[in-house]
């Protein structure tokens, strides 16, 4: 007896899993950092991130370190913005608030949720109902046409869209059923006339798009089979889209009533860019305040992890473009460094030059998978912590402040203090370090210290995370 193909329901939860259970220890007056507290908070849930931190650990940095938290006059600087949880929440504060972003799918994020609240709740109210209603109709056939087994790619009418024909993955990204219900939406959506809309739409679309896909995060993007989940023959793509929209909706109603405290409202500007060239978009001494958390040293890859957003949604065409922006990204990846000539420190620290060259002799025998690779994506990183230091003194105010989340890293099973590195390096830059608070330490087992990417001799280092407090002097 023939079994009748069913409807699958997605995982509905699509941000990436976390490394391990975790310990939260924050200082008196900072809240936990975790990223895992926004999927509460109003706008701040929209889209899914694997780093960052909580809008209630950016208020907490608010309070500790703005002189006057009634002043409108200040400006809040975001070096590296992800997802913009320091910008929406600098804006719930009323204050401008500025924010650089290189992955072009999380710059959308920040550039949307900066700008929704301008947004009438009416208008997107009726481009709901009417997305639904449209989208309803022109897949109603696909899951017929599925649960008898037939050819869905034949059902009528056909989607104007297309795949993105450079797009690879090593198992089909989408089911047939599922990617032909995807196409229709994205029809929809690009038929809004409001550019501010279908931003808006599209974004909502990337926030929910791994969940109905044969992909997972573990937390790196990769097949559901892999994972030990099925795969997602077939899912309601519109009504969890619907869903993911009402949930905007209702936080839209909230968010202006918040922002009409302000008159006239704060400003927020998102530059598609790198921020380790912070003096071609800024005027010197202009942040008050910098909230942010650079990329770990931890070889987390953040633009492969969504490069189904990037092809999906029409930021890049071609693998080149990605290349481009990895090669400018902060933190040179291990794969585009492991077989280049050495690196070298652009500057004098000698413990981290000791712990550097203890790396880069390990385990010669294996080539580019031995200790010279790391050494140099360490060399690399820090490099780009020393241009963050040159650009944080050029930018801040005399007597600003730059809070930066940061965690160590074990590569090859040596540990690199990276806050304190950090520090020395600000401190190099012609910034004081006034302190370093613990926020959280993480429970660490073989599956981090001896995985792939820290290979080395066992390891009693356990991973944390601090914030890192720099002043630049008066």
């Amino acid at each position: 007896m023939s079994m009748t193909p069913q409807l699958v329901l997605p995982d509905m939860e699509e941000e990436e899993a976390s490394s391990g259970p975790a310990e939260p220890s924050p200082p008196a007056g900072l809240r936990d950092s975790s990223f895992e507290r926004n999927k509460q908070s109003s706008v701040h849930r929209w889209v899914p991130w694997i780093a960052g931190f909580s809008a209630g650990f950016v208020a907490d940095v608010f309070q500790q370190y703005l002189p006057d938290p009634g002043r409108r006059d200040v400006t809040i600087l975001e070096p590296f913005s992800g997802v913009g949880t320091t910008l929406v929440e600098g804006m719930l504060h009323g204050y401008n608030v500025v924010g650089f972003e290189i992955n072009p799918y999380a710059a959308l994020a920040s550039r949307v949720k900066c700008a929704a609240f301008r947004l009438e709740p009416e208008d997107l109210r009726h481009h709901l109902i009417v997305f639904e209603h449209r989208a309803r109709q022109r897949t109603a056939e696909i899951d017929a046409v599925f649960a008898a087994g037939g050819d869905v790619v034949a059902c009528a009418p056909p989607p104007r869209a297309a795949p993105p024909p450079a797009f690879r993955s090593r198992v089909p990204f989408f089911s047939p059923a599922v990617e032909r219900k995807v196409l229709h939406c994205l029809d929809i959506i690009h038929e809004l006339p409001s550019a501010e809309m279908r931003e808006l739409l599209l974004l909502a679309f990337g926030a929910v798009m791994v969940s109905f896909s044969n992909y997972s995060y573990e937390p790196s993007l990769g097949s559901r089979v892999a994972a030990g989940k099925p795969e997602v023959p077939n899912a309601d793509v519109v009504g969890v889209l619907a869903a993911k929209m009402r949930a905007m909706l209702d936080d839209l109603v909230s968010y202006r009533a918040q922002m009409a405290r302000f008159c006239p409202p704060p400003t927020a500007r998102v530059i598609p860019a790198s921020s380790l060239a912070l003096s071609d978009h800024l005027a010197p001494d202009s942040a008050d305040l910098v909230v942010t958390s650079p990329p770990y040293l931890n070889n987390y890859h953040y633009i492969r992890n969504t490069r189904p957003h990037l092809f999906w949604l029409n930021f890049v065409a071609a693998s080149g473009e990605l290349k481009k922006i990895e090669t400018a990204n902060f933190g040179k990846y291990w794969q585009t460094v492991r077989d280049a000539p050495r690196s070298h420190l652009r500057f004098a620290l000698p413990e981290l030059e000791e712990r550097i060259q203890a790396i880069g002799e390990m385990h010669p025998e294996k080539g580019i998978y031995g200790g010279g690779g790391w050494a140099n994506y360490a060399v690399e990183y820090f490099n780009d912590c020393h241009r963050i230091g040159v650009g944080l003194q050029y930018a801040l105010k005399p007597g600003g402040v730059a809070v930066f989340v940061l965690g160590n890293s074990i590569t090859q099973g040596i540990e690199l203090v990276t806050d304190r590195y950090f520090g020395q390096i600000g401190e190099l830059c012609g910034l004081h370090l006034e302190d370093i608070h613990l926020l959280r330490e993480k429970r660490v087992g073989n599956s981090v210290v001896n995985s792939s990417v820290r290979n080395g001799q066992p390891t009693k280092a356990t991973l944390y995370e601090t914030a890192v407090v720099l002043r630049k002097p008066k």
